[in-house]
């Protein structure tokens, strides 16, 4: 289950990246430029050295664009029906409703400030 509470497998759809990902990443940036652990250097600064972005920086960048090609899909298509899924009855888990990929690519377009108005 990632940070934002969705609970699904890593893939390149997803919102965030795997906690063992990130970790990896960072040694190997460490490595590149010639930083040892030792010497106490935060993520964020190596990030700031290299001038890469985050792991989730790069997932939420790159998710408007699989959504676009979502988008223009043919209705008939299963990656477009299951975005518009619904469940119209049935009882529903108590406590804080799940977070749906659709809830997720939502909120990561208003961070982009891109209007989620044309399509539900």
């Amino acid at each position: 289950m990632c940070p934002c509470g969705l609970k699904a497998r890593y893939t390149v759809q997803s919102c965030c990246p795997p906690p063992s990902m990130e970790p990896r990443r960072m040694r190997h940036l460490l490595s590149i430029i010639k930083i040892t652990w030792m010497d106490k250097v935060t993520n964020k600064e190596i990030l700031e050295r290299t001038g890469l972005p985050s792991m989730e920086d790069l997932l939420i960048s790159n998710n408007p664009r699989w959504t676009g090609h979502l988008m223009r899909m043919s209705p008939d298509r299963l990656p477009k029906q299951v975005l518009y899924f619904q469940l119209y009855s049935g009882p529903r888990k108590r406590g804080r409703p799940r977070l749906w990929f659709k809830d997720t690519i939502k909120r990561n377009l208003k961070l982009r400030y891109i209007k989620t108005n044309s399509w539900t």
